[in-house]
């Protein structure tokens, strides 16, 4: 349950300010793609960060929220989302990027069972979407690729049962078999030229 770390000092290569807590216990780690910053999830259900502290290496600011409870984590372009057992998430790295969900912290405060993100592909845009447990969807981060979802919000309010993504976009699968779609244009955001095949089935 140990980690070592090599490559770039500033960018993950040195974890030795985290060595003491890297020495046992760690399950699995995740990182911020390019922003060159690493979340490792150890089995107290604690997260340790290191790495490009604006991308996510420094997590000093949702510390006392990361000491227990943590059973996933997603790491975004440039930001970690984790997903806590009470249903609630914590967001922390680059605001632009999704590292601060303040604007949803209400909805994200429980019911939480799955979240996801944008690819991280080129980090050129970064944003998460977060499905709760009666099917509804919160999103945060930048709104150019899929951090806003205002224009299909009364599609989300239920019956999500899946979410897939590209670089900058989000697709929802709902349970009546329609298929509902934010983010980038050109990243397949904007359906609108399929939407009476996107209806049902």
């Amino acid at each position: 349950g140990s980690v070592i770390t090599w490559g770039k000092q500033d960018l993950g290569g040195n974890s030795s300010v985290v060595a003491s807590k890297l020495a046992s216990g760690v399950i699995k780690i995740f990182s911020s793609g390019w922003g060159g910053a690493f979340a490792a999830l150890k089995n107290d259900g604690s997260v340790v960060t290191w790495g490009y502290a604006e991308s996510g290496g420094d997590s000093s600011s949702v510390s006392e929220k990361l000491t227990n409870g943590v059973v996933d984590i997603v790491g975004g372009c440039n930001a970690f989302a984790a997903l806590k057992d009470d249903g609630s998430v914590v967001t922390w790295g680059d605001n632009s990027y999704g590292g601060n969900s303040s604007s949803v912290s209400p909805q994200l405060s429980s019911k939480v069972i799955k979240i996801y993100k944008t690819a991280k592909t080129n980090c050129m845009t970064g944003a998460f979407a977060a499905l709760k447990s009666d099917g509804s969807v919160i999103t945060w981060g930048n709104s150019d690729g899929g951090g806003s979802s205002s224009t299909v919000s009364a599609h989300l309010n239920s019956g999500v049962v899946d979410i897939s993504s590209t670089a900058n976009a989000f697709a929802a699968l709902k349970s009546d078999g329609s298929v509902i779609t934010w983010g980038s244009s050109y990243g397949g955001g904007d359906s609108s030229s399929v939407e009476a095949e996107l209806t049902s089935g």
